[in-house]
């Protein structure tokens, strides 16, 4: 039997298998080696994490005597709730770096700093009882453990993931990092910060009152083009002895958006219902993308539902919200139809709850028009919504050159 090549449930670690960013990774990373630090919004599970590996070997590659190969460290801000939080995931970066080379380096540099400040970096992570180590200590740890990062190589990149997350982290993170990564003597060293809450990262590097002000290039992790993801899943399903029809693939990438995570998850579901040197049709399509939206990832999406019908008026403005957005889209929010139809007693309720969820990540602006990020969440909203028009969805008209085919055959 076959092995299923499709992968969702974690971040891509095989470059090969990343679709749609070769140009892009290049482009970030000769920005980055141009000693320009960048800030990379992209919503959660679109394919931040992903990317950031194929930009690592980017990174890693010599683009000549100007770009020669850099080292990355990259930093998971994801558990940060506070500055020995923070210390915790820089250590975490470092003793699980893949490179052992890294990792060696960085245990001299880990063991150089203890001695440095005098306590172990433990007892600040928490695995040994803290006694008496005051904030101010820890962050003169946090601070000197930044510093050593810009000693790990000639040319060092540092990525921070999540980096919005240091927006509610006690002290002064972001003071630090300009101060030790930031300043004169780390000329040799470029940032990368990564978000999945625009506006929670933006606050960092808009706001003239924040340490790192001005400080980054802002860029927009790019959607996949449909094209590739078409060239990609074709060759996938090809290539493992499942072929995949026309109608089958067009579908899927339909009503999945081409959203990475989705896309891969459908694929994959749509795969196990084949049988190895049987293409995969649309009928397997539409039934994976049923059986998805009645299997355990709607368990977050219920969660979600819960939290804010049982939440305070401005939750319930919410949930109308995501409703309305799903049922009729973003094109023309505070018509007087979608006020009497989602209950909303004045237009600003509308705008001010669509606002709320793009602070949660729930919602994006795209071309100036706001939409669910997540395109299963939307499809599960579409099925349980009281008052919107359902039907199923139907691929995509044909183009004019697909039509002329038709009636030459």
């Amino acid at each position: 039997m076959s092995v299923n090549p499709f992968v969702w449930s974690r971040p891509l670690d095989d470059p090969a298998k990343i679709v749609g960013m070769d140009g892009f990774a290049n482009e970030v990373a000769m920005i980055l080696k141009g000693q320009t630090n960048v800030a990379i919004f992209g919503p959660r599970d679109t394919g931040k994490t992903t990317f950031t590996t194929l930009l690592t070997k980017e990174l890693e590659s010599d683009h000549g005597a100007d770009a020669p190969p850099h080292r990355v460290i990259r930093i998971d801000l994801q558990r940060v709730l506070s500055v020995p939080g923070f210390i915790g995931c820089i250590h975490d970066g470092l003793t699980g770096h893949p490179d052992r080379e890294v990792r060696k380096e960085a245990r001299k540099q880990l063991e150089t700093l203890e001695k440095e400040i005098g306590f172990d970096i433990k007892v600040i992570k928490g695995a040994v009882k803290r006694s008496g180590i005051t904030p101010e200590q820890d962050e003169e740890a946090l601070h000197a453990q930044l510093k050593s990062l810009a000693k790990l190589g000639d040319h060092v990149i540092v990525i921070f993931d999540e980096f919005q997350r240091l927006n509610r982290c006690p002290g002064n993170p972001l003071s630090l990092i300009r101060s030790a990564l930031m300043s004169g003597d780390a000329n040799h060293v470029s940032l990368l910060f990564t978000g999945s809450i625009r506006e929670a990262l933006k606050m960092s590097l808009e706001k003239s009152d924040e340490p790192i002000f001005g400080e980054a290039h802002q860029m927009q992790l790019p959607a996949i083009a449909r094209s590739e993801f078409y060239e990609y899943l074709e060759y996938h399903f090809e290539a493992s002895g499942r072929p995949a029809d026309d109608d089958a693939l067009d579908h899927l990438l339909h009503v999945t958006e081409a959203h990475p995570k989705r896309t891969q998850q459908l694929a994959w579901a749509a795969w196990n219902l084949g049988r190895d040197g049987e293409p995969v049709t649309l009928e397997m399509v539409q039934q994976a993308h049923a059986e998805m939206l009645e299997g355990s990832d709607t368990s977050e999406f219920e969660a979600t539902f819960g939290l804010l019908a049982e939440g305070s008026e401005g939750d319930t403005n919410e949930l109308k919200a995501l409703f309305l957005l799903a049922d009729r889209g973003g094109q023309q929010l505070t018509s007087r139809d979608n006020l009497t139809l989602y209950g909303f007693t004045h237009p600003t309720r509308i705008t001010d709850a669509v606002k709320r969820l793009e602070r949660r990540g729930l919602v994006e602006t795209r071309d100036r028009t706001p939409a669910i990020v997540d395109p299963l969440f939307a499809e599960w909203l579409r099925a349980h919504s009281a008052v919107g028009f359902r039907e199923p969805r139907q691929l995509p008209p044909a183009s004019p050159a697909e039509l002329n085919e038709g009636s030459s055959e």
